[in-house]
């Protein structure tokens, strides 16, 4: 389960199991947090002249004033962005009423690193509170430039639970109220939840009996790849994964709890 704190982020669903009944992949598996390698994405704010900023990162990418004000993105998620009196900014962001969080944007006084901070509760009622810190990668001034996300901690990691009944898969992830029904054969399959944007879809593919390969879209367009494996003795799970283009490479690791 990848959640990523950013302008655009909406909780996305990252899920997997077997196409076989009592599969060492049924039960429930939580990310495991300190072996895992999960900053990885990249983001960038333009200059669009008259008052206006461009954000754009691997999902979409789309223009606004900072002014506080409400505007829509590209996925359907609506929020605001406000540049705040010293210097910060925060932005909200709700998808069909249900709130996704509040962030807050702190760029270091010497312009090279930029902290975000994302408060608020999941569908589940559970509060999380998550901070990712970010380098400066291409030149700018303030908030403007493009950012390589180098580090990220989450106060509530998500448990992913899977359920298989012959070639029938059920995925769920309870925190966010997350859920799938698919099949492996590598067709698109949707996923909905409170915070699952309109349009995410699921595709498995079974890669040897211990592996399969999961891709996540939205409207079409390929946001995720990963490739998952089981440890021979069946307590963890490691997922490598990059963007839909191959880039942004990360490693999650879960740990079976049931």
């Amino acid at each position: 389960m990848r959640i990523t704190p950013t302008l655009c982020a909406a909780a996305a669903l990252c899920v997997s199991s077997m196409a076989l009944a009592g599969s060492p992949f049924d039960g429930s598996w939580r990310l495991n947090q300190a072996k895992s390698q999960i900053a990885s994405d990249t983001l960038s704010f333009t200059d669009g002249g008259d008052g206006t900023l461009k954000y754009a990162d691997n999902s979409e990418s789309f223009s606004f004033k900072p002014d506080g004000s409400p505007f829509t993105s590209p996925s359907g998620t609506q929020r605001t962005f406000r540049r705040n009196t010293d210097g910060t900014y925060t932005s909200t962001a709700t998808l069909r009423g249900v709130p996704l969080g509040r962030v807050t944007w702190n760029v270091s006084a010497d312009g090279k690193t930029l902290m975000t901070e994302v408060r608020g509760t999941k569908p589940n009622g559970d509060w999380f509170d998550d901070t990712e810190t970010y380098v400066r990668s291409s030149p700018g001034t303030g908030l403007v430039g493009a950012w390589k996300s180098t580090q990220v901690k989450l106060s509530s990691p998500n448990t992913i639970t899977f359920l298989t009944n012959g070639e029938d898969l059920t995925l769920t992830v309870s925190a966010i109220k997350a859920t799938c029904h698919g099949k492996w054969d590598g067709k698109d399959y949707p996923a909905t939840g409170p915070t699952i944007p309109d349009g995410l879809t699921v595709s498995l593919t079974t890669e040897g009996p211990d592996g399969f390969k999961l891709v996540q879209k939205l409207k079409g367009k390929a946001l995720d790849v990963s490739h998952f494996r089981i440890a021979s003795d069946g307590k963890s799970m490691t997922a490598k994964g990059t963007d839909g283009e191959g880039k942004e490479p990360y490693t999650e690791v879960f740990d079976k709890q049931s």
